[in-house]
This record gives C-alpha cells, structure tokens and sequence, in this order.
C-alpha cells in the first residue's frame, strides 16, 4: 500500500517552464525522429515518470522573449504573443546529464511541431512547459494491457520500461508497415503485439484485436492512446461489454481525425 501512495504522490509535482537546447537529433525508425534537449535548466526537473507530457511553446520567429524565460515571463507576453503549443511525452529522462529525450512522429514538413523536429539541429533552442502528472506505474492489479498507435509509442515504452519484474503485460501497438517496429524494452512478463495498417485507415486494426483479446485472468487495467473515436469505442468496450472498472480504464484520445493538434495558450 505505501508503494502505490509514493508512486501516486510522485506523479503529482506540478509542472513549470524550461528552455532547453537541442543536444542530438536521430530517426529511430524512418517516420520517427527522437530528439536528446539539454542544459542546466533541467538540474531542477523532476520526473513524474510513465506517460507524462510537457507543452512545446512555437512563437512567431519576430517575437523577442524576455531573458530569463519564466513561467511568469510567458503569462506577462499573451496580451501581444501567444504562442501555439504541442504536446508530447517524454520518452526518457537523464537527470545526471541535465537531458530529456522526446520522439516525434513525422508528418510532413507542413506540420508545425513534427516539421520543426524534422528540421532542428543542435544548439536549437526549445522552450516547453511540464511536466503534467502522470500514469501512476505501479500495480494495483493483476495484469495491464497497453494499448496505442505510433503516437502513444513514446509513452508506452516508458510505461514499459517502469513496470516491475514479472507483472503481466499485453501490449498491442498499431504502425504504419514494419519499418515503424521499435524495441520497447522492458523487465515485465509482457508480450508486444505489432499491427501493421499498410494502406488502412487510422485505428481499424488497433480497434479489432483490442475487442477480441483473450484476457489473462484476475483484476487488469488498460491504458491506451490513439485517435479520439478509437479510444471512445475502446474505452466502451473494456467498461460496459468487459466489465472492467472506470478507474482501471485510462484511454485517452491523442489526436482526432480531421483536427490540428495546435491550440492555444
């Protein structure tokens, strides 16, 4: 009982803002690229751990921002800047070398966040806000299946990557073809399902072997991320045809179809 408080205390620390620079930049796969941000302004981060997310600020390249660049320096610039933001997760964090990593799906040079990601380079500056709190890890049930397309892929793996040894684990994560598989380390008893679209539409595969899974025995979570229709026919699904618990059900729509994800401060 004491690990779970600790754990859920930890996912609680309020998030602030950073500026940050870009350390290293590499593809991981052909369609995502991971991103290494650095510097002393990370000597006070605290990780809230798993699927936490920060807010990327992009404001127009003529806008001049006050130095230091505080929370409260960004409240004092909306009434003549405001800046677009993105969300994303942070993959890893290396609090010994003052960095965090963050993967970017690529779609296009067009898109405001994955375009920049796919055209920075090292000493950009990135200024973001977080992190948010965060899927508490630790088990309080027998089983977690872990469900996503390539946008839930960063938290998924750090999610992975923290649960204990031992804990079952299914994971089903649909991508684009096979060239968009990854290692998803991890010291759980899990089994990682890899769904390929190859040409069809966002969602369909990840939504027909989630409903008609096998699932282990005893109490079990779910946790997912994908697109905003396919979480609320999941989220459906796993509550009132599977039974399972609204508190052990956490999906979350990670875009919408036909939507930006830009919004505004």
């Amino acid at each position: 009982m004491s690990t779970v408080a600790t754990e859920t205390h930890r996912n609680r620390r309020p998030g602030r803002m950073h500026v940050t620079t870009v350390r290293r930049a590499r593809r991981i796969t052909p369609g995502m690229v991971r991103l290494t941000l650095g510097g002393d302004d990370l000597s006070e981060f605290v990780s809230n751990g798993s699927d936490q997310h920060v807010a990327l600020y992009f404001y127009e390249p003529h806008v001049e921002l006050p130095r230091p660049f505080t929370t409260e320096a960004a409240r004092a610039l909306l009434p003549t800047a405001k800046p677009r933001l993105r969300r994303y997760t942070i993959r890893d964090h290396r609090p010994e070398l003052h960095e965090v990593e963050m993967d970017f799906v690529l779609h296009g040079p067009g898109q405001l966040a994955s375009g920049w990601a796919e055209r920075v380079r090292p000493g950009d500056e990135v200024i973001w806000f977080g992190p948010s709190p965060a899927y508490p890890v630790a088990p309080v049930t027998d089983w977690t299946l872990l469900l996503g397309d390539e946008t839930a892929l960063p938290a998924i793996g750090a999610i992975l990557e923290e649960l204990p040894p031992g804990h079952r684990v299914l994971a089903a994560v649909e991508v684009a073809d096979p060239a968009e598989e990854q290692p998803l380390p991890t010291p759980a008893d899990a089994t990682v399902t890899w769904l390929h679209r190859d040409g069809r539409d966002h969602g369909e595969l990840l939504r027909r072997h989630a409903t008609a899974l096998h699932l282990p025995e005893g109490r079990g979570r779910v946790w997912g991320g994908a697109e905003r229709g396919v979480m609320r026919d999941l989220r459906h699904h796993f509550v009132h045809v599977r039974g399972l618990g609204r508190a052990d059900t956490h999906l979350t729509a990670y875009w919408t179809q036909g939507e930006t994800q830009d919004s505004e401060v």
